[in-house]
């Protein structure tokens, strides 16, 4: 899984987001590739009378994960039960990717390691279905040339999978009259002109009996009530723009990912509001924020994993050194240079006593410009990081959070110096006794700034809800995974079944396939698929 607080994976992840947010919101690739694509229309599996669909979102992060998910969604069927009777769920015809496929940031590299490389060999020996994918906001972090290249190019295919879309978005014509719309919403910018185009010509031939399931790169129903001031999540705008004045009729069902849970959603009209993250991502909990109730009368149905696993997992934070250890070496840093220029006006006589030392570390913070540089400008980090949509409580939470790891950090460098200097009765100043107290402080540094991290993320999403995303990746929960298999049946009838998978495999054996080399699972204590929801969409 990847190591999200690795210090490696940080800063390259925060150069593309930065990248991606200052240029690729004013520089548009939809536009060019609508326009130097060839020309696409809706895609028909219309003749089926039985049709069956996968769809699974958030992939490509861990190898057991990944595999897990693609090897049991590409066996021929899966028999599962409802409510004690047996039903068989075939594999399906097509397999739609709905957003963020690789992790942590996208590459020709990391989509062929950590994405089509293990549905290759979920797929060998079997038979394989046709692929088409949406991007998320981590596939548009290069601005879908790597997403482009894997998925939207039919001569090269997915994994062995036939590819068909020549676009970041599409329709697909399903029996029925049933339509799955994929939009692709850059970055939670608005629709492109191009699309649409494209989709005003799908609308054209559709018929008064046509029924919708929109396919978006995010839940921005779950969004718009954690973060009710972010003005890109109201009334999630485009899709009521597609509603409205495109196809002129509301969707029956919206198929998401982006949060790592699955979540059902329904209104009184039936109108079915999925969340399906379960792809392969670390896990994300399902007890914060609340989404029991949301806006226009939606109310939660089901939630996988239930919110006391989900609270319980949280825990885990507790042991956040032992769970991310290379995190420690950002904290080492800090520490250190904070402790740094903490000393660096003490005398011999200030490190004898601890309130001394730290009189005389605050009277220096006052007077020396670069102490004072220095503290504002930890200050302001953690004020920046704090999730929450409320100006005060952002800067109360990270104030409150910077003081304990500066708290920390002169306590780590006071300790430090005095066992340097009473301990092993160093002369204080002296090239050996200051980097032996720099040895001692790193360590010490990056235990102390990682628990702390881990405690305060233990009370943000258990107590006020909130850093679900920083809460949870610091886990790296690799179980709970699922996904969609939807059945339309010969009399028209929309069947969604959610499959997960409670405990992935950690151990696999080379094995063969009707001939093809691939990986079979080797682990007891792994568990097999099982149904966890079933809806039955109302016409």
């Amino acid at each position: 899984m990847v190591g999200w607080y690795d210090p490696r994976v940080l800063m390259h992840s925060a150069y593309q987001v930065a990248i991606a947010n200052i240029f690729g919101r004013h520089s548009d690739t939809r536009l060019i590739e609508a326009l130097a694509s060839q020309p696409q229309t809706e895609f028909d599996y219309s003749s089926s009378a039985e049709f069956w669909l996968d769809y699974v979102a958030d992939t490509g992060d861990g190898w057991n994960s990944t595999y897990a998910i693609a090897d049991a969604l590409a066996r021929p069927s899966l028999d599962v039960e409802h409510q004690g009777h047996p039903e068989t769920l075939a594999a399906g015809r097509v397999l739609v990717f709905g957003g963020d496929e690789v992790y942590p940031y996208p590459s020709r590299a990391e989509y062929d390691t950590r994405t089509e490389n293990p549905y290759r060999h979920a797929f060998a020996g079997r038979a394989r279905p046709d692929v088409f994918a949406i991007p998320g906001n981590h596939d548009w972090y290069d601005s879908l040339v790597a997403f482009s290249r894997t998925f939207c190019r039919p001569e090269r295919g997915f994994a062995g999978c036939k590819t068909r879309q020549t676009r970041s978005y599409f329709a697909l014509r399903l029996p029925a009259d049933w339509w799955l719309l994929a939009i692709d919403l850059q970055l939670g910018a608005d629709l492109d002109e191009p699309q649409v185009k494209y989709f005003q010509k799908v609308a054209a031939s559709m018929d008064e009996r046509a029924r919708l399931i929109f396919c978006v790169p995010e839940p921005r129903w779950i969004l718009e009530d954690a973060y009710p001031r972010h003005e890109s999540y109201e009334e999630h705008s485009s899709t009521h723009f597609l509603e409205d004045e495109v196809f002129k009729r509301k969707a029956r069902v919206f198929l998401t990912g982006d949060l790592h849970f699955y979540k059902r959603h329904e209104d009184a009209a039936g109108v079915q509001k999925i969340t399906s993250g379960g792809g392969g991502a670390f896990l994300h909990p399902t007890h914060a924020p609340k989404t029991g109730e949301l806006r226009n009368g939606f109310v939660q149905r089901a939630a996988y994993p239930d919110e006391k696993t989900s609270r319980a997992l949280a825990w885990k934070n507790f042991v956040f050194p032992l769970l991310n250890p290379k995190a420690g070496w950002l904290w080492a840093f800090l520490y250190a240079m904070s402790a740094w220029l903490a000393s660096a006006r003490l005398e011999a006589s200030d490190v004898i006593d601890l309130a001394t030392a730290l009189e005389a570390a605050i009277n220096a913070a006052i007077r020396d410009p670069l102490n004072g540089m220095w503290l504002i400008a930890i200050y302001a980090g953690f004020i920046f990081f704090t999730d929450t949509h409320l100006r005060s409580w952002r800067v109360l939470g990270g104030v409150f959070h910077a003081t304990m790891h500066l708290a920390a950090a002169f306590l780590v460098g006071w300790l430090a110096l005095l066992l340097t200097v009473r301990a092993f009765e160093l002369h204080y100043g002296s090239t050996v006794q200051l980097l032996l107290s720099a040895l001692i402080t790193v360590p010490l540094g990056a235990i102390a700034g990682s628990f702390i991290l881990g405690v305060y993320l233990f009370v943000s999403i258990n107590v006020f809800g909130r850093h679900s995303n920083e809460a949870f990746s610091s886990l790296r929960i690799q179980d709970y995974k699922q996904w969609l298999r939807l059945k339309i049946d010969a009399a028209g009838r929309l069947t969604i079944y959610t499959i997960a998978i409670d405990r992935v495999p950690r151990r696999w054996r080379a094995t063969q396939r009707n001939g093809e080399a691939t990986f079979g699972a080797h682990d007891a204590r792994a568990t097999a698929p099982r149904l966890i929801d079933r809806i039955e969409v109302r016409d």
